[in-house]
């Protein structure tokens, strides 16, 4: 226990050591402050702590539109595209040196003189990369869960799945420069393989929710959008049936690559309010600022597509994915003469 507790503080405080690490730390810092200053009073929202305010009638402070709204703000805009992106990219970028560093001509050696197991050794440095995100998304939603208790009034803990939710996204990737860091020793190869990856999973998840929009959301919306001229009229449900064709074609290729995208999307089904069973699926920004009812139809449909994967394909499929390639990257690891 001891041991293990020894290398994970020591990759913690290599992590520490990197300029990038704090710089990903003050970037949380200013957008979780950004989000908290966001507020609700009896005209609308304000901003930065009042500094200015928009009169919308249906945000006025106490409404089920801006506590959705605000939470909304959280799962789609901050966790999407800052903590589901961005600063995984920088995340990527510090933590894939560690295992090419580790690996170097003496560093190796002195830790596998120690009476630890190589595999043990490898999971513990693979845990100690993932602390990078884990460590910022913990401190980043605690800011979020204070904030939405004071403005909303709405302590929600379910917020706090945010933390394993980014960190699982992230090892998707990681797993990936750790395999290839492990067979090449090189941090430059780890990081373009990782990156490249991740580009093509988010080629192929965009190609999927495209197609899958087209060719079962819009139709049962009741919506018939004709490509050629870009008019939108009243259609049948059959009418995007060449994207379901295309959608259905490009399954199996969805079904084993990693889902960053869905994984980070995940988190609307996980968020909860106390006050109401149902959840943020089927529910986006541009309909909260509508206001009033939307369409059943319509409704119905974005929740079946918020809903249109389970948890076995978007965690389970993954989790199989990322157990072989660190499966293999320990067995590179273990076998290699050192």
């Amino acid at each position: 226990m001891t041991q293990a507790y020894t290398i994970l503080l020591d990759s913690l405080r290599m992590l520490r050591a990197s300029k990038l690490f704090w710089v990903s730390l003050w970037i949380s810092a200013v957008v979780a402050v950004v989000y908290a200053s966001i507020g609700f009073n009896d005209k609308g929202i304000t901003v930065m702590f009042g500094l200015w305010d928009f009169e919308i009638a249906i945000m006025r402070k106490g409404t089920p539109e801006s506590q959705a709204f605000y939470t909304l703000i959280f799962t789609d805009v901050i966790v999407r595209f800052w903590l589901g992106w961005a600063s995984l990219v920088l995340a990527l970028i510090s933590t894939c040196s560690i295992f090419p560093q580790f690996l170097q001509t003496g560093s190796v050696e002195l830790a596998i003189s120690k009476p630890v197991t190589r595999a043990r050794l490898f999971l513990l440095k693979y845990i100690g990369g993932l602390l990078f995100v884990a460590v910022q998304t913990l401190l980043f939603t605690i800011v979020c869960f204070i904030a939405l208790g004071v403005r909303c009034n709405e302590w929600n803990l379910s917020v706090f799945w945010a933390v394993p939710v980014v960190t699982f996204s992230f090892s998707l990737i990681y797993c990936i420069g750790v395999f290839v860091g492990v067979w090449t020793r090189s941090t430059i190869f780890a990081l373009f393989a990782s990156l490249l990856f991740w580009l093509m999973t988010l080629i192929v998840q965009w190609v999927d929710d495209f197609t899958y929009k087209m060719g079962y959301t819009i139709p049962e919306m009741g919506v018939n959008l004709d490509m050629s001229t870009g008019q939108v009229n009243e259609g049948k449900e059959d009418s995007g049936a060449g994207f379901r064709g295309f959608h259905q074609k490009i399954q199996p290729l969805v079904t084993i690559m990693p889902k960053t995208r869905e994984t980070i999307l995940s988190l609307k089904r996980l968020i909860v309010f106390k006050e109401r069973d149902s959840m943020l699926a089927g529910v986006d920004l541009g309909s909260v600022f509508a206001g009033g009812e939307m369409d059943p139809s319509a409704k119905e449909a974005m929740k079946k597509y918020d809903l249109r994967y389970s948890w076995f394909s978007i965690v389970g499929t993954s989790l199989i994915f990322e157990l072989v390639i660190l499966g293999a990257a320990m067995l590179v690891f273990s076998r290699r003469d050192y």
